[in-house]
Formats: C-alpha cells, structure tokens, sequence
C-alpha cells in the first residue's frame, strides 16, 4: 500500500507537495488550504482489481478541477466520493452546490469541471473507477454525476458500510489484500446503489449485481436456513427477481449456495489452521446441518470424502 504525508515538510513545501500528490493520485486539480501554514494531509492508496482506493485526510482545502485540468487528461476516470469523517460541499460545472456528510455518497467525472470544499479533520475514501467501466456499469452515468446518494435507501447503507470497512482495512504498512474478486462485488454494490430498477441497468450492469447478490450469499453460509427470501428481502428485491438474476449467470440460488460451502469446506479441511475441528465441527461451521449430506455432496463433487480429501492435504 502506498502512503503519503506532509508531515516533516517545511510549511513553505507542503502546497506545492499536496498540489502534486493529489493531482498525480487522483486528478489535476488545484488545491487551496484554508490556512497553509497549518496545513497537513495523508494519503493512502492501494490497487482493487481494476479500481484504485485513495484514503485522503487534511486539513480545510478547497479544490478546483478546471477545464484546463480536464484538457490534460488522456483517460479521464470517474470517482466515488465517501466521506468517512466530516463534511464537504461539491459542485459539476459550477452547477448547485451538493452537501456531502459522513456515510454519504456521490460520483464524479474527471471529464467535467467540479469544485470541492470542506473543513478540518475530513477523511474521504475516493475509488476510482475506469471509464470502460462505470459506462458498462450504469446505464446513463452522467445523470448520476453530481447526485447524493443518501442513506435513506438500505443499497447506500451498504455500500457507504462497505467502503467503511474498506477503510478500516488502510493503513500504512498493510498488505495488499483486495481480491479481483472482491472489486467485482464492490463494483456489483455500486451498481445496486444508482440502480433505481434492475430492468432498466444493461446487461452488463445486471452482472454486476448479481456478482453482489453472491458476496451476500457467502457473508451468510454459515447459517443453516438461510434461504433466498432472506438475501431478497436483505437486497430490496422480489425472491423472483432474485431467482432470475442468478439463474442468468448459469447458477441458481441453491447450487451456488452449495458449491460455496462445498468449496470452503474443501479449503479449511487443508488448512493446518483448521486441523483442531473434527470434517463434522467444519462442515456444520460452514453452513450443514446434515453430516450424511454433506459426505454424499462432498464425494459427489472432489470424487472422494472428505477424510481422504483431508489426508492428501
């Protein structure tokens, strides 16, 4: 993970340092401290599949990214803002300011002018998503440029909680840990929170979202009865949509339910980790209730049961 400070410059160094760091990790732009003498910032970055994540905290600035800024992009990029910590007040095209708090999300276009101002203390989690792919990710993205998301809706709650827990995860030091596969379910979440109606998002978009349905599915295997009324209810969807969204992508909900379990089964029964646990005390923990059920769809799957499997571990 890549780390950033203005710790230890000099006052007469730290703009010209932030002003460059930012418009080198993010976009150009130009940033102006409320009070440059006591100005300080940090920035983190790591790579996400094909996203890149920018934890940003400093002091009271505001930013412009201005046509001329705009000119000197080859591949101009959108940005996910979610402010982690305080306050700030956005504007695109010098159109109505926007009130963006903790929790809160809002998408900007590297190709369009924009403004940005907020207060000491803030801390910002931007992602940074290609253009090829929020353009097969949405169906009118610049309609939603611009636009606060709120946490009225449970979609926002959980992408804001999601890219919170994002967060806790960076900090200087730590190892990259982010899956390409893990990128797919964040973009899928992106998806559900600007998706007014699944029919309306492209195919490609509709992917994307059942990619999140799954990420729900495999946060809750380890519950027994879990059922797709469970995961529908918990994505604001019919249990039909649900059945249809996943049966499109070639897997249904109880086959990819059982291959997930079958699979985690398979990687703790060969983890020296999970040695302590009996095959049963592992199965049950990821979700059987069945110890006869599970060494029949075990066998059925690896071609042997899951001691043999364990031993040529």
């Amino acid at each position: 993970m890549q780390a950033w400070s203005t710790r230890g410059l000099s006052p007469s160094r730290k703009l010209a340092y932030w002003n460059a760091l930012s418009s080198e990790s993010i976009a150009a732009m130009e940033v102006v401290p409320r009070d440059a003498r006591a100005f300080e910032g940090e920035m983190l970055r790591e790579a996400v599949g094909p996203l890149t994540v920018i934890d940003v905290r400093s002091a009271a600035v505001r930013l412009a990214h201005t046509r001329a800024h705009v000119r000197r992009l080859d591949a101009p990029s959108y940005i996910l803002l979610a402010p982690l910590n305080g306050r700030m007040q956005l504007s695109v095209d010098h159109g109505e300011s926007v009130d963006l708090e903790s929790g809160e999300l809002c998408l900007l276009d590297h190709a369009r002018t924009y403004q940005v101002e907020h207060g000491d203390g803030m801390r910002t989690l931007c992602v940074d998503i290609p253009r090829a792919t929020i353009d097969s990710l949405l169906p009118a993205p610049q309609k939603a440029v611009g636009v606060r998301l709120s946490l009225q809706r449970g979609a926002v709650r959980l992408l804001s909680g999601l890219l919170r827990e994002l967060g806790a995860e960076m900090h200087p030091g730590a190892l990259a840990s982010f899956t390409p596969a893990f990128a797919q379910g964040l973009l899928g979440f992106i998806a559900e929170a600007y998706a007014a109606e699944p029919e309306a998002l492209p195919e490609s978009s509709r992917g994307a979202r059942a990619a999140a349905l799954r990420a729900r599915i495999d946060a809750r295997l380890s519950e027994p009865d879990l059922a797709p009324a469970d995961i529908a209810h918990e994505a604001g969807i019919s249990e039909r949509r649900l059945r249809a969204m996943l049966a499109a992508e070639g897997e249904g909900f109880m086959a990819y339910l059982l291959r997930r379990r079958l699979e985690r089964c398979a990687e703790r029964l060969r983890d020296p980790r999970w040695q302590c646990l009996s095959i049963t005390q592992i199965a049950f923990r990821a979700g059987f209730n069945n110890a006869t059920h599970f060494g029949y769809a075990f066998r059925r799957r690896y071609g042997m049961t899951p001691r043999d499997w364990r031993a040529q571990g």
